[in-house]
């Protein structure tokens, strides 16, 4: 009996000890994918004002992260990307605008510019390739050295929506290193249609991650424009 009385007290600390130690890997687990995708966040922010282009590539708008996998496939995946112009340099007022790929004298935001570019948005017509496009309009291109084997524990992940859309795109503008958000279907967010203008108290991009385990859930905040990152352990 006494023998049976001890194994089962090893039992239930055991249990208890397994538990706690689960408990400390979902944890880690999950500050290493914030901290993980904080930094890169900002990496990607510095690579856009360096303006690293390859060989033989156009002016690039900026580089940016593609979040559209991110609460779908349970495992917190964003792509690195080059938004990139079909002009051979900077120079067009489509590349020296206050805005990626916008024209100010149509003022409007949305309308069409030529061929399947339409002012201020970013063009999602076309699945995103290796390399820079060469044709007449711009393109989307995967960034190499950003594929990430760190996944968050299983959680549920958000994206807070902004003028009722689901934000999908963060860009870095080339050189200036300003942040802009885009919806799937391309279209800009925080700023008013009629005269592409900021809005007046613009809404950052925020992914909130819930763990299904009893750990406490994350959000990542950033800021439109300065890009400015700040993260939250949430109550």
């Amino acid at each position: 009996m006494e023998l049976l009385v001890v194994l089962s007290i090893f039992a239930i600390l055991g249990a208890m000890t397994f538990s706690a130690f689960g408990g400390l890997q979902n944890t880690v687990k999950m500050n290493e994918y914030v901290l993980t995708l904080e930094q890169d966040i900002r990496s990607i922010q510095r690579s856009a004002m360096l303006l690293e282009r390859d060989s033989g590539e156009k002016w690039l708008y900026g580089i940016g992260i593609d979040f559209g996998a991110v609460a779908t496939d349970g495992a917190g995946t964003y792509t690195v990307f080059k938004w990139c112009s079909p002009f051979a340099d900077y120079g067009d007022i489509l590349t020296k605008s206050n805005l990626p790929g916008y024209n100010p004298s149509t003022l409007r935001l949305g309308l069409p510019l030529f061929g399947e570019e339409k002012n201020g948005y970013m063009n999602v017509s076309h699945p995103m390739g290796t390399t820079c496009g060469s044709g007449n309009s711009s393109s989307l291109s995967i960034l190499g050295g950003y594929d990430k084997t760190t996944k968050t524990p299983k959680s549920a992940i958000t994206i807070t929506s902004i003028d009722g859309k689901t934000p999908r795109y963060i860009i870095f503008e080339s050189v200036s290193g300003r942040a802009f958000f885009y919806a799937s279907d391309g279209s800009l967010l925080n700023y008013n249609i009629n005269d592409a203008k900021l809005v007046e108290d613009p809404a950052p991009f925020v992914i909130t991650i819930v763990p299904e385990s009893d750990i406490k859930s994350r959000s990542i905040k950033i800021t439109n424009l300065s890009g400015k990152i700040s993260t939250a352990v949430l109550q």
